[in-house]
């Protein structure tokens, strides 16, 4: 810039462009280039597509943010790092490589770029996590076996596969519902609330983000006799894996059975590869972590499919999580995996909590890993953390706790306001989440999704819990 100058440079004479504006979109340019080189380098790959969406989606509209998510992008790429494998190996990785016109909407291509951008802070953190839970698996094999599977139900049990092949917001949702009403099939006063359910989703779904939602769907997937129909011969993934990459053997990949099978069977294999979060521990880059998951173990499952743990098998993972969490505050340092593991140790804290009993709640605000659960809490979905604060918060909430033990008796009362304590605070950490959401018309959706059946949700309800 040529000295007196001003700082801001123009578009044209009527739209004034800031500077960080304008380091902005030259980072976007720059890494379009970067991108397209990648993507020759990688045959079969979609770098570019999912990028140039990303620049659209990205909540931190900044230099920094974008440069750094190329950085990281290439040199995981360089090493084969199995973090980047969707955009990698996979074409039209994004709703931007597909048919979504939407330039605000987020796929798993632009979910990877925007984790691999972004400082881990609580704010960001709860953001991912419920953006994580709305897409495909980031994980390449989880991906490219739903996106076969799409294939042998299109035309059976649905019209076409575009809503899952690209990427389409809450396709988990639809699958789930559809799963639901075949499963209620005998049951005469059940089938209707569930054929009423699934025909309410769909028209929301279709409503609110299009494209392959607005498929004639309806005359598949209301007909129960079209699930127990012989699913469409295993073929590959024609647009996922091109024929050019050389580094996937898709029949290696896919591990569904390959004969007959009926489209009920696909759909149910489409709901454990499309699962928000896993049930098994995710390998991460945090060794304490992985080892802490493997001393844990495979966690049993109970019948009503929830995990069966207790507050003293997550000691050590809580205390991990957070110590690492709080290390790399205002650090780029997030991985997709990072997230899988903070969604799979909300899902275990979750079962954790819910299992605990009207004595143990009325004692628990004195154990540490429940201090530590509710410090977890704050560090992945809240506005900021500060250790202060919280110590000054979890304090104030555990002598309302000591306040309500007389020599002889408990007051319920106390105990409850105590809770009621904890719940106006998780509350206003999760409303701060949702609200970042505000700025996009096309993420609005899941405002409210921050305090759906997680560790929100959960810390909320105890109160009333007690009460029960």
């Amino acid at each position: 810039m040529i000295e007196g100058e001003s700082n801001i440079s123009y578009k044209n004479e009527q739209t004034p462009i800031s500077s960080e504006q304008a380091k902005f979109e030259e980072a976007c340019n720059e890494g379009k280039k970067r991108m397209k080189m990648l993507e020759k380098e990688y045959d079969g790959s979609d770098y570019l597509l999912s990028f140039e969406s990303f620049t659209h989606t990205c909540k931190e509209k900044s230099k920094d943010c974008i440069n750094t998510a190329i950085s990281r992008v290439i040199s995981l790429s360089h090493t084969n790092d199995s973090e980047v494998s969707v955009l990698m190996n996979s074409g039209r990785a994004g709703i931007g490589g597909g048919r979504w016109g939407s330039k605000g909407e987020m796929g798993t291509g632009e979910y990877i770029y925007e984790v691999l951008g972004s400082k881990c802070s609580p704010l960001n953190i709860g953001r991912l996590v419920t953006i994580m839970k709305t897409i495909p698996s980031s994980d390449y094999i989880r991906f490219e076996n739903m996106r076969m599977d799409a294939y042998r139900i299109e035309r059976v049990v649905i019209e076409g596969r575009s809503f899952l092949h690209d990427c389409a917001p809450e396709a988990y949702k639809l699958i789930c519902a559809m799963i639901e009403y075949y499963d209620a099939r005998n049951d005469s006063d059940l089938l209707p609330q569930k054929r009423e359910a699934l025909r309410e989703l769909f028209i929301r779904l279709r409503n609110e983000h299009k494209a392959g939602y607005t498929g004639r769907h309806e005359e598949y997937i209301f007909d129960l006799d079209n699930y127990e129909k012989t699913a469409r011969d295993y073929s590959g993934d024609y647009i996922g894996i091109s024929k050019y990459n050389k580094r996937v053997n898709e029949e290696q990949i896919y591990d569904g059975d390959k004969g007959e099978v009926k489209a009920i069977d696909i759909l149910r294999r489409l709901k454990k590869n499309m699962e928000p979060i896993p049930l098994n521990a995710p390998h991460t880059k945090i060794p304490e972590l992985n080892e802490a998951f493997e001393r844990l173990g495979q966690v049993q499952i109970d019948e009503k499919g929830e995990f069966k743990i207790s507050i003293d098998d997550l000691s050590d993972i809580v205390k991990i999580i957070n110590k690492h969490l709080i290390d790399n505050q205002g650090e780029r340092t997030l991985y997709p995996s990072t997230i899988s593991s903070i969604a799979y140790i909300d899902k275990l804290a979750t079962a954790a909590i819910r299992h605990l009993s009207k004595k143990e709640l009325q004692e628990i605000a004195y154990d540490p890993t429940f201090k530590e659960i509710i410090r977890f809490s704050q560090l992945t979905m809240s506005k900021s953390y500060n250790e202060r604060e919280f110590e000054i918060f979890y304090s104030t909430f555990r002598h309302k706790i000591r306040d309500s033990f007389g020599r002889d008796y408990v007051d319920e009362d106390k105990i409850f306001e105590a809770y009621q304590i904890l719940a106006t605070q998780v509350l206003k950490n999760a409303e701060a989440v949702g609200e970042s959401f505000s700025d996009n018309e096309n993420l609005t959706y899941l405002s409210e999704a921050v305090w759906s059946g997680n560790l929100t949700h959960e810390l909320i309800g105890l109160g009333e819990r007690l009460h029960q």
